[in-house]
């Protein structure tokens, strides 16, 4: 069903707010019946092009597509979906299967990169040709000169895996098209996460030990032109599918795709023209990413290797200071003046404060960390549904982690949140985590094996 005709239907079902909330409860509750309907244990990577970079704790397609398809089905006239935390932009490809209007943005310049590549209106058919082409130009050139300036470059790449991928920098830069380019640039990013000395069992940086580095031999050129194959023909597949559904014409996607680099604690600032949104669809942090997924670390070798000019004239090459620098950025990383104060915060979610109270006293920085990434979240809160329509729905996807050996009850919160908001939480489902990536390594991996989704309806003022 294209826009104009979902919204001439949606004027023909007027319904109170309150007679859609019970709709969509029937309705979630009848699909529910399958303790694995929101609990997919289907995983074809290949789906709407998820397999172009492994970015940390992405989102289940499936399962985004089955949220979004009960929501519009309550909701017919729904004709925008915003994703304020972007990630690597699963959601904004869930609305394009339904001919969506999609918003996003992110901090991450890395996550901003690759979905303006997954949410493309217009794309080259060719890219699978045009991929083998840069990976000819690459073997074909035989400078030495190394196209990073980035700080102890040895300790993360053998010399002659970074004269390769400098080889294929030179390459990919070019090519004329912007898009080909973004294309390339996010199968470089993942041929930097493979052939790079940084183990891949952890999102934080590791260096593997300097014995097993040794005996690897890898051919980085090698890994860039298979995996140009394996995302040329996962793009191929979903452009195939959106055409399949009547969501392309003329060879664009029917809709509007909007992706930016920003902060979600300021998303009024630069909404402005798009806002408000008929509907919120999104996953945020669990708490600050230099405790919890460090995405910022994660992205921070690729995109030493990217054109930032590429991604956006707001990317700002500072973010690549240190190691640390985009989680430092993110919410909860350093002291905001957009925050919200302490009390504030704690009179707005009893159940924080309940929790916050009955810390132990060691770690000494338990509290504090806590606390500053919900003084940053609430300032996001404020801001984001500044941005969304009356009566709109908001579906909020969380996991819950640990503090000191205590399991924050991130789901409870965030409702306590946006109710204080204007918003009413209308139902909260669970599901079991099967396929997401959360390497074993990492400290918070055994408490993000089950999410909780949260519906929520914004209140007429």
């Amino acid at each position: 069903m294209n826009l104009i005709a979902r919204r001439d239907l949606g004027r023909q079902l007027i319904q109170t707010p309150s007679e859609v909330d019970a709709q969509l409860l029937k309705l979630l509750n009848s699909k529910g019946a399958d303790p694995d309907f929101w609990s997919s244990k289907e995983r074809d990577r290949s789906d709407s092009a998820h397999c172009i970079f492994q970015y940390p704790a992405m989102m289940v397609p499936i399962v985004q597509r089955r949220l979004l398809g009960a929501v519009l089905e309550a909701r017919p006239d729904i004709q925008s979906v915003y994703d304020p935390f972007l990630g690597s932009g699963t959601s904004l490809v869930s609305g394009m299967h339904f001919g969506l209007n999609v918003y996003g943005n992110d901090i991450n310049p890395l996550a901003v990169l690759i979905s303006r590549v997954r949410t493309a209106r217009s794309v080259e058919f060719t890219i699978g040709a045009i991929s083998e082409v840069v990976a000819k130009r690459a073997e074909a050139d035989r400078r030495e000169t190394i196209e990073t300036s980035m700080p102890n470059r040895e300790k993360w790449f053998q010399a002659d895996v970074a004269i390769e991928l400098s080889r294929i920098r030179r390459a990919i830069q070019k090519c004329e098209s912007l898009w080909v380019r973004r294309f390339l640039w996010v199968t470089l990013a993942e041929t930097i996460r493979l052939t790079s000395n940084d183990r891949t069992s952890t999102y934080k940086l590791h260096a593997r030990p300097a014995a097993e580095t040794a005996k690897r031999k890898l051919s980085p050129i090698a890994v860039f032109r298979g995996l140009a194959r394996e995302n040329a023909a996962s793009f191929s597949t979903f452009r195939r599918k959106l055409a399949e559904a009547k969501q392309i014409k003329s060879s664009k996607y029917v809709a509007k795709t909007d992706v930016r680099i920003g902060d979600t604690r300021r998303v009024v600032d630069y909404w402005g023209h798009a806002a408000p949104f008929d509907l919120l669809m999104t996953s945020p942090p669990y708490g600050d990413n230099l405790t919890t997924v460090t995405y910022g670390q994660h992205s921070y070798l690729p995109l030493h290797w990217i054109d930032f000019k590429d991604i956006d004239p707001a990317a700002d090459s500072a973010a690549l200071r240190t190691t640390q620098e985009i989680d430092r950025r993110s919410l909860g990383g350093v002291s905001s003046d957009g925050a919200w104060t302490e009390e504030a915060l704690l009179a707005a979610s009893p159940r924080l404060k309940r929790f916050a109270d009955e810390l132990p006293a060691k770690p000494e920085d338990g509290r504090s960390r806590l606390l500053r990434f919900y003084r940053d979240f609430g300032a996001s809160l404020d801001s984001i549904t500044g941005v969304m329509k009356p009566d709109s729905y908001m579906i909020w996807t969380v996991g819950n982690r640990n503090i000191a050996g205590q399991q924050v009850p991130t789901d409870l919160v965030l409702g306590d949140l946006v109710e204080g908001l204007n918003c009413k939480v209308i139902t909260t489902l669970t599901r079991r985590i099967h396929h997401k990536r959360m390497p074993d390594r990492n400290a918070s991996s055994a408490t993000m094996r089950e999410e909780k989704i949260l519906l929520v309806r914004k209140c007429e003022a």
